[in-house]
């Protein structure tokens, strides 16, 4: 099964996102896509557009998980989704550094070895630092990155094995990294408090 991936740079307008993500939907479909995963875009985030919300995969993937910003790395949200583990998880952060890019996607390696066979990175480009957008989108297959966007504006596709393998035998979930951790306690409004850690978390 064909999987596509937008990874989409941000316009100056929700007008010019949304022909943006229109067109690479329809390039998509054209080249041979049987599902098109399109990152979270804030400034069209409640939009009612067919296209958006038509971007659903089809039962043949199996059961699919969704998470968005601080959810990606929240350790308990995790932990529950695992009781039943999911065949598919996307991601979309909102990494607003190119470090929590980084980190998103490694954890995404993890995840492929612990969580579900197949992990989808959706992600926007071009923002300013501190703000939700700075690339990072993949499709990683159990530890494998199989497809990695390599430009701003790019639209990756991978070719997956159905019915989804689970990865055998599943490892531990992995330790949220320190980076993503204190992202999370800053957007929730606290000091993260890390004993271990030498240095004092700003």
């Amino acid at each position: 099964m064909r999987i596509a991936v937008v990874q989409h740079r941000l316009g100056a307008n929700p007008s010019e996102d949304m022909s943006a993500l229109a067109a690479a939907s329809a390039r998509a479909v054209a080249a041979g896509a049987e599902w098109v995963v399109l990152p979270t875009v804030l400034s069209i985030e409640t939009s009612p557009e067919p296209f958006l919300a038509a971007c659903t995969p089809p039962d043949v993937l199996g059961s699919i998980l969704e998470l968005q910003g601080d959810e990606c790395c929240d350790a308990g949200r995790l932990a529950s989704a695992r009781r039943t583990p999911p065949d598919v998880a996307v991601l979309r952060p909102q990494s607003e550094n190119d470090l929590q890019s980084e980190a998103f996607l490694e954890l995404a390696i993890d995840l492929s070895d612990s969580l579900a066979g197949v992990i989808i990175v959706a992600e926007c480009f071009g923002a300013e630092p501190g703000d939700p957008g700075h690339g990072g989108s993949a499709v990683v297959v159990l530890g494998e990155v199989v497809a990695e966007a390599l430009a701003d504006d790019d639209l990756i596709f991978a070719d997956i094995a159905v019915p989804i393998a689970h990865p055998e035998p599943r490892e531990p979930l992995p330790l949220i990294p320190l980076l993503l951790r204190q992202r999370a306690a800053f957007h929730a409004g606290h000091k993260l408090e890390v004993p271990e850690y030498p240095a004092d978390i700003g």
